[in-house]
């Protein structure tokens, strides 16, 4: 019998892709992430809302319903994909999602906003090579609630007034997100995936970089998937430098800048034998050996 569109979307995502042998490498309440099934990454960025039953590579900037996931991963069409899951007789396989009407949603609130100062998130800036100092200029000691629990959390404000939220254990943001512009009234633009990696050019000790980036303006997407948003930006700049990460949705994202008529200088080629600007900042600063890689530190 075939599947309709309600019933299809009814599946769950996380027994599908434990079918196709996916398993989530960690569960926080309704999150399950996974290594992209699109690419390789080095740390799970694909996650599942069990909860809403949808899906979200934050690599490439992509989501969607289980629809969009088998079209995606089996490079069809709709209608072929509904073929597949009509034939496999998924409705018998998979248990159905269902919306819960408890509990209500955790959802993250910011409840306090003031300056850095915890020893743990003093740690983890520390650890990442950024000097405190520095840190301090542009970042905030962000108290934020998930449910009952409050947590801390180093914080980067966004131009519509959400934070960037990272310590050592959580990477996330509050609403609404939205990119980072630091207006220093240059026409240079200087453009980070990340604040980490933005703090990371400042702090350097490259002379390539600091001539890259000196008397710039810096635009922090805070995402990739804020590209397009950031193109009025882009476009207001007659010298624009990106620092982006060194993988393939790195790449992706020049080629989609070239597409757009956007024309950049490509700074990662500094740091090509690193993933990110970051890595390279470790690789320089730290002489502790279990410091001089940023890799097992949590974003």
């Amino acid at each position: 019998m075939a599947l309709t569109f309600s019933d299809a979307r009814n599946i769950s995502i996380v027994d599908y892709l434990s079918n196709l042998g996916c398993q989530p490498t960690k569960i926080r309440g309704n999150d399950y992430w996974y290594h992209s099934p699109f690419r390789l990454d080095k740390d799970p960025s694909f996650k599942v809302d069990s909860k809403l039953n949808v899906w979200y590579d934050h690599g490439i900037g992509e989501g969607g319903n289980i629809i969009d996931l088998g079209m995606k991963l089996h490079q069809c069409t709709t209608h072929e994909f509904m073929i597949k899951l009509s034939n496999s007789n998924l409705l018998n396989d998979f248990s159905l999602h269902q919306k819960p009407v408890e509990p209500p949603e955790n959802k993250l609130e910011v409840v306090s906003i003031k300056e850095f100062a915890a020893p743990e998130l003093i740690d983890y800036i520390n650890r990442r090579g950024i000097e405190i100092s520095l840190a301090r200029q542009y970042c905030k000691e962000v108290g934020f609630k998930i449910g009952p629990k409050i947590y801390s959390a180093v914080g980067f404000r966004n131009i519509s007034g959400g934070y960037e939220l990272r310590n050592s254990w959580f990477k996330g943001s509050s609403s609404p997100k939205d990119i980072s512009f630091i207006d220093n009234h240059f026409d240079k633009l200087c453009v980070q995936e990340g604040f980490i990696d933005f703090l990371s050019v400042i702090q350097v000790d490259d002379r390539r970089i600091k001539e890259l980036s000196k008397d710039s303006n810096f635009l922090v997407l805070n995402s990739l998937s804020m590209l397009n948003k950031s193109l009025p930006i882009l476009g207001q700049h007659t010298h624009v430098i990106l620092f982006l990460d060194n993988d393939d949705a790195g790449k992706k994202a020049k080629e989609a800048l070239t597409l757009k008529g956007i024309t950049f200088q490509d700074g990662s080629t500094i740091y090509s034998s690193f993933k990110d600007m970051n890595e390279y900042l470790l690789s320089k600063t730290m002489s502790v050996p279990t410091l001089t890689r940023s890799r097992g530190i949590h974003r």
